[in-house]
């Protein structure tokens, strides 16, 4: 009789700690969950047959989760998630919030994100006005400490710019430097210009260009990669004032909802910061290190080109791939074209060697297993850069899983879209530049080949994965803004819609920031969708995405991050 009472009591101790070990973490409740689980739409967005879809409506397709040390335990209903209810679990009352999966910002430059915060705020302004804001900023401030300036818009000013010989008048005693919004052009003022020791006879590589009147006087414009000249004399911050830009700029993405991103063009100062966070559990999201294959870059390039990719799929810091860049931008007239701009006969834009792309630096990093992400816009710098993987791949054809990318992929020849599925190339897009730039790009390029520009669905036709993006701080980095511009091609002001048969449905949208972004870095088992066995990464929404992105899409701008969860821990909260 012993015997059996003490097998009875270990069966019994045995079961509570079955029961104990099946209790979740954390278990959301009352809640609105589209998993985006089931198949992919068609080519031409319908959505297939096991999507939660009827009668032209979508319903969530769960209503509970249940989470154990990061991972996704349990989808499905209230009812059944109780079962892992235990004394420690803690239990979040979604009231009724739209869950998706953690959304997936796929190109962006996040410290830029701080260093605006921090600069004189000029987007909008007129030129008038931009020698304004800089003359009051240099009233507030002692002599000889720097001003920068960030956000005017290289095509809006691409024909006349504003005059710095004017500022420099206004603000002699200021080095000044202003960035362009879009990356591809920086002003100064002649103090500035002295300190960088940039004269009418120095020298632009890699594409860039130094602007000069009839004369040959400095106009104080520098473009495309001359941009540096000024910008690598601006006296370097402190190893704290980066880490704290940097952590402003992650600590906005995931207020915006996003628990990943992918860092485009990573520089040895920003590694240094990244790899200080990761060491201190810092970071807040998860972060995918584009290295910037420069070759004033060329100490970070060498290390990971001999370190190779990261192997720890679960590490919060991936390195795994190479940001290169083939052309210059569409506004500043850099963008390479087979023909002709419209606007400036006689010029074709800049590209490879010129602008920068090294071949034999791109090459050792995919030799070393690393994905490439080629910034490409114009119809020529897309073909070459589809030309250099497929000749790549000729000689490698196992680097053609890596699901190597084109980064904007803006303007395709008509000749060129089969070819994005037939190489596996990923087309990294940008929303809200189909809709912000379409009015100049026109004039650009003209109304014919403006139709191969921001082609979302012409590329899905051709069995392309889209992925959507920011390519922050160029535009509006929110998840509710992009989808808005993706699913009806027009900006908020404006009723004007640019190529609407390209638009995406809201589902696509959706999948494009989410499981097809995860698919670009090959991690779609682990995040993308919400399913049993993957990260507890989900994005808390206060609108119904699917529904309103088909049935009254100007509401998406409304929309509001609720709450935003990155391996079962709640980073942000409204």
């Amino acid at each position: 009789m012993k015997n059996v009472f003490w097998i009875l009591i270990a069966v019994l101790f045995s079961c509570n700690n079955v029961q104990e070990s099946n209790n979740a973490d954390t278990v959301i409740t009352s809640a609105k969950v589209y998993t985006l689980s089931w198949d992919n739409p068609s080519l031409e967005g319908i959505p297939a047959e096991n999507a939660p879809f009827k009668d032209g409506i979508w319903q969530p397709d769960a209503e509970a989760i249940a989470i154990k040390n990061g991972l996704i335990q349990f989808v499905g209903s209230n009812e059944d998630v109780q079962n892992y209810i235990g004394e420690n679990t803690n239990v979040i009352d979604a009231k009724n919030a739209f869950i998706v999966p953690g959304l997936i910002e796929s190109h962006g430059h996040v410290q830029e994100i701080g260093e605006k915060a921090e600069a004189v705020n000029l987007i909008d302004l007129s030129a008038e006005e931009i020698i304004e804001a800089i003359y009051n900023r240099s009233q507030e401030i002692p002599e000889d400490e720097w001003i920068i300036g960030s956000g005017w818009d290289e095509a809006i000013f691409a024909n006349d710019y504003p005059d710095m010989v004017e500022l420099s008048k206004k603000v002699p005693n200021h080095p000044v430097v202003l960035n362009g919004l879009r990356g591809f052009g920086a002003m100064g003022n002649q103090l500035a210009f002295e300190k960088a020791g940039i004269t009418n006879k120095t020298e632009a590589t890699d594409g860039g260009e130094i602007l000069k009147d009839n004369q040959g006087n400095l106009k104080y414009v520098l473009l495309n990669q001359a941009k540096n000249l000024l910008n690598d004399k601006v006296p370097e911050r402190t190893f704290e004032q980066k880490s704290r830009i940097m952590m402003y700029g992650l600590d906005e993405l995931n207020s915006l909802g996003f628990t990943t991103a992918h860092h485009a063009g990573v520089l040895g100062e920003h590694m240094k910061v990244y790899e200080d966070l990761h060491l201190k559990n810092k970071l807040p999201i998860r972060v995918h290190a584009f290295i910037a294959a420069r070759m004033h870059n060329i100490d970070l390039v060498n290390k990971w080109i001999e370190r190779g990719p990261t192997k720890n799929d679960t590490s919060f810091l991936q390195v795994k791939t190479f940001k290169a860049y083939y052309d210059g931008s569409l506004g500043s007239r850099g963008a390479n074209f087979i023909e002709d701009y419209s606007d400036m006969p006689g010029h074709k834009g800049v590209s490879s060697k010129d602008y920068g792309f090294h071949e034999d630096i791109v090459k050792k990093a995919m030799d070393a297993g690393f994905q490439l992400a080629i910034h490409a816009i114009g119809d020529k710098g897309n073909r070459d850069v589809l030309d250099f993987y497929n000749n790549y791949f000729k000689e490698n054809q196992e680097s053609k899983e890596l699901r190597h990318r084109i980064e904007h992929a803006q303007i395709v020849h008509p000749d060129d879209f089969k070819r994005f599925g037939e190489l596996n190339i990923v087309a990294s897009m940008e929303p809200g530049h189909a809709v912000e730039d379409m009015p100049w790009a026109i004039d650009r390029v003209g109304e014919e080949r403006a139709k191969g520009g921001y082609a979302w669905r012409t590329l899905r036709k051709n069995n392309t994965t889209v992925i959507f993006n920011a390519d922050y701080s160029g535009t509006d980095p929110s998840f509710f803004y992009g989808a808005y511009c993706a699913i009806t091609k027009q900006k908020r002001d404006d009723d004007k819609q640019w190529f609407p048969e390209q638009a995406f449905t809201s589902e696509e949208t959706l999948r494009a920031y989410a499981i097809w972004a995860a698919y670009a870095s090959n991690q779609e088992n682990l995040t993308g969708t919400i399913e049993k066995g993957k990260w507890a990464d989900f994005t808390f929404m206060d609108i119904d995405v699917l529904n309103l992105g088909n049935t009254n899409p100007n509401q998406l701008l409304n929309g509001k991050i609720l709450k935003t969860m990155v391996n079962g821990n709640v980073v942000f909260e409204q």
